[in-house]
């Protein structure tokens, strides 16, 4: 599963619960490496970092879950100040490799928390799974050392509104019968972006653009935004909102259609090259879709 920087249903409680919403700390599933702030005696009673890790890459995620599965907890603070200057570029190399260090430390992390839903992570990142990363036993040593609770905890207490596999339909490439899949083009990274119609992988998909996710509460996202059809003729990325609507999609595997309530169904539209919502029409090739990998 792939976590992202910020839970969008802490900051909507948040804005319920609290009249000064914009100056209200924020819990947070993840932070940036270059925005911790915590006590020194508490990073050491943590074990520090990885050093099986290196230079840069993946150690904010990999402390993140540390902190929350291990007893502790993570704010925003939005009233704090950090200054954060960018380089034209980095000071340091990656041992000849930027890629593939970042791509050790991400796996290192993955192997050490992500528990049942590890065989996901590589369902998303295929290409990481045969990967040597190093010897790990000290960090599943500390984490059963520091008594830290489960992946699934962490999900469904922290960032409830990321699904775990087991919530899902289907997952990964979703293609129709013309032979064109969904893409994201990297447009789930925020909000009001198209998703589009593009060429399928054959074999092992290695594009993370093409992983989409169809859950058991009937909806349809990307890594990290659900998609929405109330804003335009073709789906858009949205914050989940899990009150149906627009972000409500429903498979039935008889006709192959995804359908709304409005009749329409899930079309892969080659024109314009979006997913878009048309009249059902049984037979239409645009319209009949499979999915890489099914839990139905």
């Amino acid at each position: 599963a792939v976590v992202s920087t910020q839970s969008t249903g802490e900051t909507e409680r948040r804005q319920k619960e609290d009249p000064f919403p914009i100056t209200a700390n924020l819990r947070t599933p993840t932070m940036a490496g270059g925005l911790f702030a915590m006590d020194r005696l508490y990073f050491k009673e943590l074990g520090e970092y990885d050093d099986g890790m290196g230079v840069w890459g993946g150690e904010n995620m990999e402390l993140s879950f540390r902190i929350w599965m291990c007893g502790g907890s993570m704010l925003f603070v939005p009233c704090s100040k950090v200054g954060h200057i960018f380089r034209p570029s980095h000071p340091y190399d990656f041992m000849g490799n930027n890629g593939d260090v970042v791509s050790t430390n991400y796996i290192r992390a993955a192997r050490v928390w992500f528990d049942d839903e590890l065989d996901f992570f590589f369902k998303i990142r295929p290409q990481f799974k045969d990967k040597d990363v190093g010897d790990l036993t000290e960090r599943h040593e500390l984490r059963k050392r520091l008594n830290c609770k489960s992946y699934a905890w962490f999900i469904r207490n922290v960032f409830p509104e990321l699904p775990l596999e087991r919530d899902l339909l289907a997952s990964g490439q979703f293609r129709t019968d013309e032979d064109r899949c969904m893409d994201t083009r990297g447009g789930d990274l925020s909000q009001g972006n198209a998703l589009h119609l593009g060429s399928c992988t054959n074999g092992v998909n290695t594009n993370s653009n093409r992983f989409m996710m169809l859950t058991k509460e009937n909806t349809l996202m990307g890594l990290n935004f659900c998609t929405d059809s109330g804003f335009a003729e073709h789906l858009q990325f949205h914050n989940c909102h899990h009150q149906g609507g627009g972000q409500k999609f429903v498979y039935d595997p008889a006709t192959r259609q995804i359908r709304q309530d409005t009749g329409k169904c899930l079309t892969g539209d080659t024109k314009l090259e979006k997913v878009t919502m048309a009249p059902c029409v049984e037979g239409n090739k645009a319209q009949l879709w499979s999915f890489e990998f099914t839990y139905f």
